[in-house]
């Protein structure tokens, strides 16, 4: 055909293009045999039912954030009417595959584990399914309230101001609306948490790993409370970091930890935090109930231990069997409560938009005595571990920020702690905060790197 030289090669033609470029005083035949090239690729049909389904205005007190920029390739041609789909690369295609094998081989194993352990969702042995939806609702619904509390009690009451890259007057961000894949995480998600409630509240009813976990007010003691609570933070941490470091291999990083990156600014609070494969959700579920057992039995053994040196100092021999290191009960079942509330807490502000940030000091607040006291300098003269005991005591070696969170988010290799920074100082990771930079200091940054 005499018309098919004026097509660009390798490109499909659009409905008007094809429409001008038949012959003049040809007639169109009744009879015709539609063209299907041009009818549109059935993934971008699926795409466009998704983006109407899942996308919603983001909240007005994110309105300075800019919608996610449409998607363009390399050999879209403007003013097309249809865009041909790019073949993916062999190493995506790979990876694809990979992930397909992962989701499929944890199926399978889910559905073989609750097969073989139908109690797993089911630890308090409720007689009917209605009820167990009805609990299932409620910690729903409690969870939603308790989102929207933590905004409340910080927006209104502690008057916390939003990170620099929020402002009015920063640049806008990018705000990543939550698709299909999103909803399904939530999802499962929120039925793992609900079996993890449901597991939680009855292994404490239970007393424990060894029954010894005490529940009356009369046995509320500093140990059992607040040195059991550092013990499980601190723990939970310290187990969480490195596994969250893993995660960010590159040979792991696209099959889980990469859907929860989708968000560089994340905004939503729990929705953000929630918003990640089940595998991760379930590694970080793991993660609590190491911090919640290593405190319930590393705390007898302190205990024991401190008793074993005062009465060697003393003169005295004591006599201690191996079980009574070993105990369990080292945890009220308060400090259980009052951490799984701090736990949520923490990680819906930590994807939230607010400068959120504290320190834990050893010995004061700085805030209320200084960091150059008395005390501090004596401190610092100390050969050695002067440096490190007065980061201690001036609250410097738990220092909680939001912001160090967004690094991690728009800076991947960064700040994988959750609540405290060791593991990135130990490893070099630690990344500080990074304000925007305004667009006058972007060109002068540019001027710059070509003038060098």
């Amino acid at each position: 055909c005499s018309d098919s030289s004026t097509l660009t090669k390798n490109r499909r033609p659009t409905v008007n293009n094809f429409n001008k470029q038949r012959p003049a005083g040809r007639k169109e035949a009744s009879n015709a045999t539609p063209n299907f090239a041009l009818l549109p690729h059935p993934i971008y049909l699926l795409e466009s039912v998704t983006i109407i389904m899942c996308t919603t205005p983001p909240s007005s007190s994110y309105q300075h954030m800019s919608p996610p920029p449409s998607r363009t390739y390399p050999n879209m041609r403007k003013g097309s009417s249809f865009v041909p789909l790019p073949r993916p690369s062999l190493r995506a295609q790979k990876q694809h595959l990979t992930s397909i094998l992962l989701d499929s081989a944890t199926t399978l194993f889910v559905l073989y584990f609750l097969y073989h352990n139908p109690n797993y969702l089911n630890p308090w042995s409720l007689p009917n399914a209605t009820l167990w939806l009805g609990g299932f609702i409620l910690i729903r619904c409690a969870i939603a309230f308790y989102d929207h509390l933590v905004v409340c009690l910080i927006d209104s009451c502690f008057k916390c101001k939003v990170l620099p890259t929020r402002e009015p007057g920063a640049p806008p961000v990018r705000y990543v609306e939550l698709d299909t894949r999103s909803l399904v995480y939530l999802c499962l998600n929120a039925f793992n948490e609900y079996a993890f409630v449901m597991r939680l509240t009855h292994y404490l009813s239970q007393g424990g790993m060894f029954q010894a976990l005490p529940l009356k007010l009369s046995e509320v003691s500093l140990g059992n409370t607040l040195l059991a609570l550092g013990i499980i933070f601190v723990s939970m941490d310290m187990l969480y970091a490195p596994l969250h470091h893993l995660m960010h291999l590159p040979s792991l990083y696209p099959l889980i930890h990469k859907h929860h990156h989708r968000q560089h600014f994340p905004t939503r609070g729990y929705l953000d935090a929630g918003n990640e494969h089940p595998i991760e959700h379930m590694i970080g579920i793991i993660c609590v109930w190491f911090a919640l057992m290593t405190a319930e039995l590393m705390m007898p053994s302190l205990l024991c231990l401190g008793d074993k040196l005062w009465y060697e100092d003393a003169g005295l021999s004591v006599l201690s069997s191996p079980s009574e290191w070993v105990r369990g009960g080292g945890v009220h079942a308060i400090t259980a409560f009052i951490f799984f509330q701090l736990h949520a807490t923490l990680a819906m502000m930590n994807h939230s938009p607010y400068d959120v940030q504290f320190s834990l000091p050893l010995i004061g607040s700085t805030k209320l005595f200084g960091k150059e006291t008395q005390l501090v300098k004596c401190i610092e003269k100390i050969p050695w571990v002067g440096l490190r005991l007065r980061r201690l005591v001036i609250g410097e070696w738990f220092h909680y920020s939001v912001g160090y969170h967004e690094m991690h988010h728009r800076k991947f290799n960064f700040n994988y702690g959750q609540y405290c920074m060791w593991y990135d100082l130990w490893m070099g990771t630690f990344l500080e905060y990074e304000g925007p930079l305004r667009a006058k200091e972007l060109e002068a940054k540019k001027l710059k790197s070509k003038a060098k």
